[in-house]
């Protein structure tokens, strides 16, 4: 009977915490200052099985000529993958657009095409960095995150710092629903780092970056990485919205 009860109970917990699993939600932060003027970013993500959902808010100040530039922006994203639409949603202008999947990536390839016609006229003299990566030997606790910081670059004018979680591992949910959405929606905090072939956890979880050279800073921040139960209320597009066919959303 204690057996049985054990096994009961067991199951109703390994049941609880996949529910618990079931969403989840980030908060990212990043601000950068340049020549041209300086930016401020907070984006907050909701991961859930069928859904995504993204509120960023966004704050550039420009300098000098770059002043016209400057603007401050309160956008959303919502993916269904329950009924294949996307929809963008500018909260300043309290306007939206909806699409179908094969709409929205028509006019997104479209975009794109012209875009990469524009690049290939233009030559690249990016350099690659040969500089070895040296992760810290010692942990520490960086935004609530128990974390390992490598060093990608340290000379005089260009300073790479990244800290990732020591022990901590990214959300199967987080990561699948990220990859399903790569097509439709990249994050501010989407770094292309292999971290397996810095000795690291593959699926460790970027926390914090700092970037730092002759042209200005960057500073990216993980500050939440959580379950959650239920989409939170700042996600939610008021009803009296309007419905647009195109929509400025900088």
């Amino acid at each position: 009977m204690n057996t049985i009860l054990s096994t009961l109970f067991l199951s109703l917990i390994l049941s609880s915490n996949l529910i618990a699993q079931s969403e989840f939600i980030t908060e990212e932060m990043t601000v950068a200052s340049f020549k041209m003027g300086s930016m401020e970013s907070s984006v907050y993500n909701y991961f859930s099985e069928n859904s995504y959902h993204s509120r960023m808010d966004f704050s550039f100040k420009g300098k000098g000529i770059a002043r016209l530039m400057s603007r401050d922006v309160d956008n959303g994203t919502a993916i269904s993958f329950a009924d294949s639409t996307v929809v963008k949603i500018n909260y300043k202008k309290n306007r939206f657009t909806k699409q179908s999947f094969s709409e929205f990536l028509a006019e997104k390839n479209s975009s794109e095409d012209e875009e990469n016609q524009s690049d290939n006229n233009q030559e690249s003299d990016a350099n690659e960095d040969d500089s070895d990566p040296i992760v810290s030997e010692i942990t520490e606790i960086i935004n609530g995150f128990e974390s390992y910081k490598i060093t990608l670059n340290n000379d005089s004018e260009n300073k790479q710092f990244i800290w990732v979680t020591a022990k901590e591992e990214q959300s199967v949910l987080v990561k699948t629903m990220k990859e399903k959405i790569a097509q439709f929606e990249n994050s501010w905090g989407s770094f292309n780092i292999n971290f397996s072939e810095l000795g690291m956890n593959e699926n460790a979880i970027l926390v914090k970056a700092i970037f730092t050279d002759e042209d200005g800073s960057f500073e990216y921040n993980l500050k939440k990485y959580s379950s959650i139960n239920g989409i939170p209320e700042m996600f939610n597009m008021p009803k009296d919205y309007k419905k647009v066919k195109k929509l400025k959303m900088f």
